[in-house]
C-alpha cells in the first residue's frame, strides 16, 4: 500500500481499522464520514478497511465519496474479525491502532485524544472509551439488562490496570486503540496459536473475546490497560439487533466465549461444581429471577453447555 502524497515520510501517527463483512453501506458511510471529519491533521491519520471475505461490498465509487482521502482497502480472505483485524494491523502504519466497526462512529477529536492518551499513559498497551447506543428508527431500545450486549459503556473517570481480571479498566472493541508493539505481538502470538482466531465473530457465528484477548495479551507484555470517559463512540443499532432472540443469542455467545477464551489461555476447560447442593442453589437462584434474567441465565448456560462439549477430550 502507497502512501497518499500529501502525507509526510514517517507516516502516519494513528490507524483507524475498519473490519468490514458485508457491510452496511449506510452504516459504513457514516462510520467513514465521521473519521473524515476528525480534529486531527489528515496528515497524522490513515484509514484501512478490510474486506473480510465478504459477498456484497461497497464499489470504489462509494469510498471516493464519503472516505477520508487516502483510505486504502485491504482483502482478507479467511473469515472472522480476529483474522481481519490481524489483516489490518499489517497494512497500517500507526504506532497506534484504533480497531473501528463498521457501525461506530467516532467522536471528532477521537483520534487526537487517543493519540495524547498514548502520550500521557506510555505504560500502556490498549484502551477504550463511552461507547453510546444509537437506534434505527422503529428500534425499540432494550431492558438495560441486555445493553451491554450492544456494547454500552458508560465511564465517567479514567480507570486503568495490569490485572487482567480487572473487569472495569478492560478495553471493548469498540474503539479500541492498541499501541503497535501489542497488535505487531498479537499477529504472531496467533500465527503460533491460531486457537485464538476462534474468539471473535465469524460470519453469523456470534462469538466474542478477541479484545479482551489483545488488552490480556497487552498485559503480558508489561503493559496496562485503559478506558477514558473523553473517548466517546456512537455505536449504530439497527431494529434486528434489538429484538429478544437476537440478544439471547448473543448471552448464549458471550458464555461460549468466556468458555472458550478459558480454554486458549490456560488449555482446559473450565468446571462449575456439580454437588446436590450446587445445583439446588443454581435452580433456586434461577426460580427467583424475573422473566429476562431467566432467560438470559438459561442462554448462557446453554452456551456453556455448547462450548464444553466441543472442547472437552
Amino acid at each position: 500500500m502507497n502512501p497518499p502524497k500529501d502525507q509526510p515520510a514517517g507516516g502516519p501517527r494513528i490507524s483507524a481499522v475498519i473490519p468490514a463483512h458485508n457491510p452496511d453501506a449506510g452504516r459504513l458511510g457514516k462510520t467513514l464520514a465521521a473519521l473524515k471529519e476528525q480534529e486531527l491533521p489528515a496528515s497524522d491519520f490513515e484509514v484501512i478497511v478490510v474486506d473480510n471475505a465478504s459477498s456484497s461490498f461497497p464499489s470504489a465509487a462509494f469510498f471516493a465519496d464519503c472516505a477520508p482521502k487516502g483510505t486504502a482497502v485491504v482483502l482478507e480472505k479467511t473469515l472472522g474479525l480476529t483474522a481481519a483485524r490481524i489483516a489490518g494491523f499489517a497494512a497500517s502504519r500507526g504506532d497506534v491502532v484504533v480497531l473501528v466497526d463498521d457501525d461506530n462512529v467516532l467522536a471528532s477529536d477521537y483520534l487526537a485524544q487517543a493519540l495524547a492518551i498514548a502520550r500521557d499513559f506510555p505504560f500502556l498497551g490498549s484502551w477504550s472509551g463511552n461507547v453510546e447506543l444509537v437506534f434505527d428508527p422503529g428500534a425499540v431500545p432494550p431492558p438495560l439488562l441486555w445493553r451491554d450486549f450492544l456494547t454500552e459503556r458508560r465511564c465517567e473517570k479514567a480507570v486503568w490496570s495490569n490485572d487482567p481480571s480487572h473487569h472495569d479498566s478492560t478495553p471493548w472493541g469498540a474503539g479500541m486503540c492498541i499501541r503497535r508493539p501489542v497488535a505487531d505481538g498479537y499477529a504472531e502470538r496467533c500465527a503460533l496459536e491460531s486457537s485464538r482466531l476462534r474468539l471473535d465473530l465469524s460470519g453469523s457465528q456470534l462469538v466474542y473475546g478477541g479484545d479482551t484477548d489483545i488488552a490480556y495479551f497487552g498485559c503480558s507484555m508489561g503493559l496496562g490497560k485503559g478506558v477514558f470517559p473523553q473517548l466517546r463512540v456512537r455505536h449504530l443499532i439497527p431494529r434486528e439487533r434489538c429484538e429478544r432472540s437476537y440478544l439471547l443469542r448473543v448471552a448464549e455467545g458471550r458464555a461460549y466465549s468466556e468458555v472458550l477464551h478459558h480454554w486458549v489461555l490456560r488449555g482446559a476447560v473450565p468446571t462449575e461444581p456439580a454437588d446436590a447442593a450446587s445445583r439446588v442453589r443454581r435452580l433456586v437462584r434461577t426460580a427467583l429471577m424475573d422473566g429476562n434474567m431467566r432467560a438470559t441465565e438459561r442462554a448462557r448456560s446453554a452456551g456453556r453447555r455448547r462450548a464444553m462439549r466441543e472442547l472437552s477430550p
